[in-house]
C-alpha cells in the first residue's frame, strides 16, 4: 500500500469540506463492507485522488461525496488486508455500496473482540481467526472437536469417543493446578456462554470464531478471560439479498474405529500361552496332552487315555470357537445431519434462520447422540437505534456407554480386551450366557440389561442494542441468558443377570438426576469513537452483571416391577424389611459477579496503536475482605512496514509489531460457591439427626492471579504471497487454588486455599503461503506450531504434592509429572521382574518408596497443525494434519494385556506374552508367570501423534443454465474425520484429555457424503 502523506494544510481542507458536505443536501452517503461477509468496514482510508483529498468509513463504514464537486473524479479505497481498489465516480452515478475483496493470505481482516469490533491492523493483542468455512460442514456431536490444529496455542483433547462428549480447550497451557478449570471463556454475539452450550452449537451457525490469547485481548474480561476466550459470532442476513435466499445441506456416513493397534491373541494363541502357564483352571493345560496330571476334588491324580481323548476333543470344540469381539462388541456408527437456512434482508431489517437436525451412533451399542438446533438472528435499525436479537435452541438426546474410564468389565471397551477367544457367548437356544469372568458374554448382556440416557434442553437468548447519541457517541447494551435443564437416567433391568447384582434387594434399579443451569448476562455502557485526520480514539465504559443458578435433585429407587421399569413408577417402596429404601439427593447453589469496564485505544492512521483496560470484578464466590479485584492491560502496536526505511523493501508487504502486558484473574476454581465459608451438612449425632461440619472454611481465600507478557511479530513477503505471525509469551499464574493438607486432629483432611506459582512460557508460529496463486488454479498451504515450557515455581511452603499414585507437582517440574518406579527388565536366569531404586541400583523387590520422577507429563509441549489448501475452478480439496510431541500416558490397558501373574491372566493377553520368560537363559522383557506384576514406567508411554484430522473433496455447480432461475448453486462434497494416526503409542488412539489410559471410549473415524443447495 502506498503510504498516505498528509500534512496540516490538508487535514485543514477535510474538515471545511466535510462541514460543507454536511450543509449540502446534494450529498451522496456511500458504504464500504467486507465483501464475502458484507459487514461495514469503520476507518477505511478513501483518498480523492483528483484533489488530493482524504476521507475516512465511519463506524456503520460510511463516507459522503458531494456530485457537484467534480464530473468525475478517481478514488482510492485503502485498508489494511483487502485489496486496494481505484474506481472512477462519475457524478450522475455514484455508487451507494463499495465492496473490498479481503487481500488473500493476509493475516487480518475484521477482528470481534466481544465489546469491541475493529481492523486486527489496530489491536494490540494477540488474536486468531478461524473461518467458520473451515468447520462448517464439519460432522463431530460436540463442535471443539473441530478446532484442533487450527490455531497455534489452542488444544483440544478428546477425552473420549462417546458422542456428545466435549474436549478438555487450553489455550496456551495449563495455568491451574485444578486443569478441569482451565476452560476458555466462550462469547456468543457479545454474551458469556458455558463450554458444554458451546459444545452443542451448531457449527453450521457460526459466521467466525476469534481466539484471544493474551492479556491485551482477554483483560477486558478480567476474572473470566484468564485461559483464554474464543468469540463467536453466528450468521446474520444480508441487506442485499431482498429475496428470501434458502439453503439446504445434508450429509450422510459411517463411523468405525481404528484398530490398526489390536494385537490381543486368537483362540490358538491362547491356548498355546495357557499351555505356556500350566495353570490346571486353564483349558490350554487342563486339556494339554503335555500335562500328565488331572485335578480330582483338589488332588493331582494321572490321566488315562481316555482322558487325554476327552481332553483333545474339548480342545477340538475350544478351537471351532475363535470369537471376535471388536465385532460382537462394536459397529459401524451411522451419522446423518440435514440443515436448511433462511436469510435475506433489506437496507434495516435482516434475519437468518436455521434448523439442524443431527444423529450419530457410537461405534458401542449402547451410545448415540440425536440434537435438533434451532437458530435465529434478526438485526433491525430504526434512525439510531440498532437492535440485534438472537436464539439458539438445542435438544440432545443421548444413550452413554456404561462404565466409561473405568477398568471394569462393566465397561465394554475393557471388555473388548478381557474377553477370552474361545468364549462363546450364546448357549444352543441362541441365548446368552453370562456368569463370572466370562467378560465378552457380561458386556453383551449389559447391552440389554442396563441404559443410562441423558436428555438436554439448551437455550441461549440474547439482545444486543445500540442508541447513537451523536455520529461518534453511542450507548449500548447485551442482555442474555443461557439456559440447560439436564436429566440423567441410568436403568438396570430386574430379573437379568446385572439386575440381580444390585446391592440393595437384587431386584434391578432406577435412578434420576435432574439439574438447571442459568447464566444471566447484561451490561449497559456507552461507547465513544472520533476520527480527525490520521487520528482515531476509541473509548468504551460499561458495568456488567453475570449471575449463574444452579439446582440438582436426584432419586435412585430399587425393586422395580417388570414392564414398569422403564419409569420411576416401577419402583417399590423402600421398608427395612424389603431392603428397598431409596436414595435421595439434592442441593442447589449460585454466584454473582459485578464489573465495572473501561477500554481506551488511540490510533494514528494504520501505523500506530496504544490500547488499555482497567477491569474491577466483584465475585460473591471470594470472601468479602477479598472480593474485588482489579485487571488491567497495556499493550502497543506498530505498522513498521509504512515508515520510510521500509517503504522501498519490495519483498516485504507487511511487517507489524506488537507487544502486551496485563494482569487477569481466575475466580472458576473456587472448591465451590461458598467454599471460603465453614459449611454444614445433614449427618448425626448421638443418634439423632443434626447438622455437622463438611468444610472448615477459609476467610483468606483468594484469586488466583495470571501476569502475562506478549511480543508479537506479523509480517508479509512478495506481496503476501508468504504470510507469518509469531509470538513469544510469559505467562505467571500465582495463588494458585490448592487443597492444602490439615492435621488429622482438626477434623478434616484439607483446607481450600492459595498459594504457589506456575509458570507457562512459549512461542507460536502461523504461516500461510500461496504456492500457485492465480484465477482458476491456487495451491496453498498453511503450518501452526506452538511450544509451551510448563514450570511449577512455588507451591507455597511444600515442595511437591503428590496428586495421584503415579503423578506428581513438583517445583521445577511440569504439571503432573509422572512419579514411579522404573522398570529395568527381567532377569534372564530366574525371570524375575528387575527395578530401579532412588540410586539408581537394580533390585528385584518392588518398593513404592523407590518411585521417581520419570519421563514427562501429560500436557504436551509441542502442539500444531498444517492446512492444504487447493482449488482448481469449482473442485476445492482441503486438508487438516494436526500434530502434538513430549505427551506421556499411562496405558493401564498395556499392563492388564501382558501380565502372567495368576491375578490378571484370566485376561486375553496381548500376542508379545508369547514371548514370556520359560526357561534359564531366557532373554524376554515379560517375567516368568509366577512373579507378580507391579505398575512401573514400562506401562508409560510416548503419546505423541500426528493425525489426518480432515480430509474435505467439494464442487460447485453454479452455471446450471435455465435452473439458475431456480437455484443459484449446488456443492458436491465428501470427508473424513480423523482418518490416519501416526503414533507409537499401543493402543486404538493416543489423543486423550488425562493421564491414564483406563479403556476409554476409542475415538471413531468418520467418512461422510454430503449436498448443499442454495435455491
Amino acid at each position: 500500500m502506498r503510504r498516505i502523506k498528509r500534512s496540516l494544510t490538508v487535514a485543514m481542507l477535510c474538515f471545511t469540506l466535510g462541514i460543507a458536505a454536511q450543509n449540502n443536501p446534494g450529498k451522496k452517503t456511500v458504504v464500504v463492507v467486507d465483501a464475502e461477509t458484507q459487514m461495514p468496514l469503520p476507518g477505511v482510508t478513501i483518498e480523492n485522488t483528483t484533489s488530493n483529498e482524504y476521507l475516512f468509513s465511519s463506524e456503520e463504514g460510511s463516507f459522503e461525496l458531494d456530485p457537484k464537486q467534480n464530473n468525475e473524479v478517481v478514488i482510492k479505497i485503502t485498508y489494511l488486508g483487502y485489496v486496494e481498489q481505484e474506481i472512477i465516480v462519475d457524478a450522475n452515478d455514484i455508487p451507494s455500496r463499495i465492496e473490498l475483496e479481503v487481500e488473500d493470505n493476509l493475516l487480518d481482516g475484521i477482528i470481534i473482540t466481544g465489546y469491541t469490533r475493529q481492523s486486527k491492523a489496530r489491536t494490540t493483542g494477540s488474536v486468531a481467526k478461524i473461518e467458520a468455512a473451515s468447520i462448517n460442514t464439519v460432522q463431530v456431536s460436540s463442535v471443539d472437536q473441530a478446532l484442533q490444529g487450527q490455531v497455534p496455542g489452542l488444544y483440544v483433547a478428546s477425552p473420549s469417543g462417546q458422542p456428545g462428549t466435549p474436549g478438555r480447550v487450553t489455550i496456551r497451557g495449563i495455568g491451574s493446578l485444578q486443569d478441569q478449570q482451565t476452560t476458555p471463556l466462550y462469547i456468543l454475539n457479545g454474551m458469556a456462554i458455558s463450554a458444554a452450550t458451546f459444545s452443542s452449537l451448531n457449527p453450521d451457525d457460526f459466521e467466525e470464531l476469534v481466539v484471544l490469547k493474551d492479556a491485551s485481548a482477554t483483560a477486558q474480561y478480567g476474572s473470566r478471560g484468564a485461559n483464554g476466550v474464543i468469540v463467536i459470532t453466528t450468521k446474520r442476513g444480508d441487506n442485499e439479498q431482498k429475496d428470501l435466499r434458502v439453503t439446504y445441506q445434508t450429509q450422510y456416513g459411517f463411523s468405525n474405529v481404528n484398530n490398526s493397534k489390536w494385537d490381543m491373541m486368537n483362540t490358538d494363541q491362547r491356548l498355546q500361552f495357557e499351555e505356556m502357564l500350566k495353570d490346571p483352571d486353564m483349558p490350554g493345560w487342563a486339556y494339554s496332552r503335555n500335562n500328565p496330571y488331572k485335578i480330582v476334588n483338589g488332588q493331582q491324580v494321572l490321566k488315562t487315555e481316555q482322558d487325554y481323548q476327552e481332553g483333545d476333543y474339548k480342545l477340538a470344540q475350544l478351537k471351532q470357537t475363535n470369537t471376535n469381539w471388536k465385532k460382537k462388541l462394536m459397529r459401524n456408527g451411522i451419522t446423518q445431519s440435514h440443515n436448511l437456512t433462511f436469510d435475506g434482508g433489506t437496507d434495516n431489517t435482516q434475519h437468518y434462520t436455521s434448523v439442524n437436525y443431527f444423529k450419530q451412533e457410537g461405534v458401542l451399542y449402547n451410545s448415540d447422540l440425536e440434537r435438533f438446533n434451532i437458530n435465529s438472528n434478526i438485526q433491525h435499525q430504526s434512525g439510531r437505534l440498532s437492535t440485534n436479537f438472537f436464539v439458539n435452541l438445542a435438544s440432545i438426546n443421548s444413550h452413554v456407554s456404561e462404565s466409561d474410564f473405568d477398568v471394569s468389565e462393566t465397561n465394554p471397551v475393557a471388555s473388548l480386551y478381557f474377553a477370552l477367544p474361545y468364549e462363546n457367548p450364546y448357549d444352543k437356544y441362541g441365548n446368552l450366557t453370562p456368569g463370572v469372568n466370562r467378560f465378552g458374554t457380561n458386556a453383551l448382556q449389559m447391552y440389554q440389561d442396563v441404559t443410562r440416557k441423558e436428555k438436554q434442553l439448551r437455550g441461549v437468548v440474547g439482545s444486543n442494542f445500540n442508541y447513537e447519541l451523536t455520529e461518534d457517541w453511542k450507548l449500548t447494551s447485551t442482555i442474555g441468558v443461557d439456559y440447560a435443564k439436564i436429566s440423567n437416567t441410568h436403568i438396570i433391568k430386574p430379573d437379568t443377570y446385572f439386575g440381580d447384582l444390585v446391592e440393595e434387594g437384587g431386584q434391578g434399579m432406577y435412578s434420576q438426576g435432574d439439574q438447571t443451569n442459568i447464566g444471566v448476562v447484561a451490561n449497559f455502557g456507552t461507547n465513544y469513537k472520533y476520527r480527525w485526520d490520521a487520528h482515531e480514539i476509541e473509548a468504551i465504559a460499561l458495568m456488567e452483571m453475570n449471575r449463574q443458578k444452579y439446582d440438582y435433585y436426584g432419586f435412585t429407587g430399587y425393586g422395580l416391577i417388570g414392564g414398569l421399569d422403564g419409569n420411576a413408577g416401577g419402583t417399590t417402596p423402600g421398608t427395612p424389611e424389603n431392603d428397598f429404601i431409596p436414595k435421595i439427593s439434592g442441593s442447589t447453589s449460585e454466584n454473582l459477579l459485578l464489573s465495572q469496564l473501561a477500554l481506551v485505544r488511540y490510533s494514528f492512521e494504520n501505523k500506530y496503536t496504544f490500547s488499555t483496560s482497567l477491569r474491577r470484578d466483584g465475585s460473591s464466590r471470594v470472601p468479602s475482605d477479598n472480593r474485588y479485584k482489579y485487571f488491567y492491560a497495556f499493550g502497543a502496536s506498530w505498522n513498521i512496514k509504512q515508515e520510510n526505511f521500509l517503504e522501498d523493501i519490495d519483498v516485504l508487504s507487511m511487517a507489524r509489531i506488537r507487544a502486551s502486558y496485563g494482569l487477569t484473574g481466575n475466580a472458576n476454581g473456587f472448591a465451590s460457591d461458598f467454599g471460603y465459608r465453614r459449611l454444614y451438612g445433614p449427618g448425626q449425632y448421638n443418634g439423632q439427626i443434626s447438622l455437622v461440619p463438611t468444610t472448615p472454611g477459609n476467610p483468606n481465600y483468594n484469586w488466583e492471579m495470571n501476569r502475562i507478557l506478549d511480543i508479537g511479530v506479523e509480517f508479509g513477503l512478495w506481496n503476501n504471497r508468504l504470510v507469518g505471525e509469531v509470538d513469544f509469551y510469559n505467562r505467571i499464574t500465582s495463588d494458585l487454588f490448592v487443597d492444602r493438607s490439615l492435621s488429622i486432629t482438626s477434623g478434616f483432611e484439607s483446607i481450600a486455599d492459595n498459594m504457589g506459582k506456575i509458570r507457562n512460557r512459549g512461542i507460536e508460529l502461523r504461516l500461510s503461503g500461496d504456492i500457485i496463486k492465480q484465477s482458476d488454479w491456487n495451491v496453498n498451504v498453511g503450518l501452526n506450531f506452538a511450544y509451551n515450557k510448563n514450570k511449577i515455581l512455588s507451591l507455597g511452603e511444600e515442595d511437591e504434592i503428590i496428586t495421584e499414585d503415579y503423578s506428581i507437582h513438583k517445583v521445577g517440574e511440569s504439571l503432573g509429572h509422572f512419579y514411579m518406579v522404573r522398570w529395568a527388565g527381567v532377569d534372564s536366569q530366574t525371570g524375575a521382574p528387575l527395578y530401579l531404586d532412588k540410586d539408581g541400583n537394580v533390585t528385584t523387590t518392588f518398593d513404592p518408596d523407590n518411585a521417581v520422577l520419570v519421563k514427562g507429563s501429560y500436557d504436551p509441549a509441542i502442539k500444531g497443525g498444517f492446512t492444504t489448501n487447493i482449488r482448481y475452478k469449482n473442485l476445492e480439496v482441503n486438508a487438516l494434519f494436526s500434530f502434538i510431541h513430549g505427551m506421556y500416558r499411562l496405558n493401564t490397558g498395556e499392563f492388564y494385556r501382558t501380565s502372567a501373574d495368576p491375578n490378571y491372566r484370566i485376561y486375553n493377553q496381548s500376542t508379545s506374552m508369547l514371548d514370556m520368560w520359560q526357561n534359564p537363559g531366557d532373554i524376554s522383557n515379560n517375567p516368568g508367570a509366577t512373579h507378580p506384576r507391579y505398575m512401573t514406567d514400562r506401562e508409560l508411554q510416548k503419546a505423541d501423534y500426528l493425525k489426518l484430522r480432515n480430509l474435505s473433496i467439494n464442487y460447485k455447480f453454479k452455471d446450471l443454465g435455465k435452473y439458475n432461475r431456480y437455484i443459484k448453486e449446488i456443492n458436491i462434497f465428501g470427508q473424513g474425520q480423523n482418518l490416519i494416526t501416526w503414533t507409537k503409542w499401543r493402543g486404538q488412539d493416543p489423543e486423550d484429555d488425562n493421564n491414564w489410559y483406563e479403556y476409554e471410549y476409542p475415538l471413531p473415524r468418520t467418512f461422510t457424503a454430503g449436498l448443499k443447495v442454495i435455491f
